[in-house]
């Protein structure tokens, strides 16, 4: 189950493009790691995407270096992480394919785009 989706521009982790829930609803060590690990990604010290565990939590990440954009998304220990990787994969597809212009994006827009995405731990479950 899909426990919170971020999208950062470069590192404003303060100001997030989409943030659901707010960063401070999250364990704050989980938040402290999640964006360690999007800091990492966006430095070149670690790949692009990946998964790591913190707690019973599974989270995973994706950048994209040209545009500055990170997704990150947070599931529960029941989610493996090559789902999490397929998940974020069709969320930046979906992404880029209906925003235009991502230094500029309407906030309230970016719902649209995400509701379409599905989990694919959601596929599996119909």
């Amino acid at each position: 189950m899909l426990v919170g989706l971020y999208i950062f521009l470069d590192d404003d982790f303060n100001n997030p493009l989409y943030a659901d829930p707010d960063g401070g609803e999250l364990d704050e060590e989980l938040w402290e790691a999640l964006c360690e690990a999007t800091i990492e990604a966006i430095e070149g010290e670690s790949d692009a995407q990946g998964t790591l565990t913190h707690g019973e939590w599974t989270y995973g990440w994706r950048h994209l270096a040209k545009p500055g954009l990170s997704f990150v998304a947070v599931v529960d220990g029941n989610v493996k992480g090559p789902m999490v990787i397929k998940y974020l994969q069709a969320l930046v597809k979906q992404f880029l394919d209906e925003v235009d212009d991502f230094r500029r994006v309407d906030k309230d827009g970016i719902t649209d785009v995400i509701v379409d995405v599905i989990p694919p731990w959601e596929e599996e479950e119909d």
